[in-house]
């Protein structure tokens, strides 16, 4: 069974259930949008106990740290710290940015989870084509 536990929720399935072999993920670099809450924060956890170095954004700084905080926890021995790169994914240069970095640390990119979201209230009568186009 793999046990991934993030702030105040515990999450225990096999890795049948998850999807995801134990071997899958040593050594690999996965770059993690939405790092910084939710489900980015979570999955960044999960493979931090996988072995998985770890690039982690979100637009968050502190929210950013606590999650490489615990992925410190939970990451095996001698395994890199992860590389954080505070950017919104909304913005062209930032998605350019997190890329770039995360290369140039590690020299290449395996995985991409786009955990980032955005979201906005209103009804259709009440929310205007800026907002709907940036949804």
């Amino acid at each position: 069974m793999l046990f991934c536990k993030f702030a105040d929720s515990d999450c225990s399935v096999t890795e049948k259930q998850c999807g995801i072999i134990m071997g899958d993920l040593i050594r690999k670099v996965a770059l993690i949008t939405g790092a910084s809450s939710g489900i980015g924060a979570a999955t960044a956890v999960l493979f931090a106990r996988l072995g998985a170095r770890l690039a982690l954004t979100g637009r968050n700084e502190v929210n950013l740290q606590r999650t490489r905080d615990e992925c410190l926890r939970v990451l095996p021995a001698k395994t890199e710290h992860p590389l954080l790169v505070v950017a919104g994914m909304n913005s062209e240069e930032d998605v350019v940015k997190v890329v770039d970095t995360t290369v140039e640390k590690f020299g290449q990119l395996d995985n991409l989870v786009n955990g980032a979201g955005i979201i906005d209230y209103g009804t259709v009568e009440t929310t205007s084509l800026v907002v709907v186009g940036s949804v």
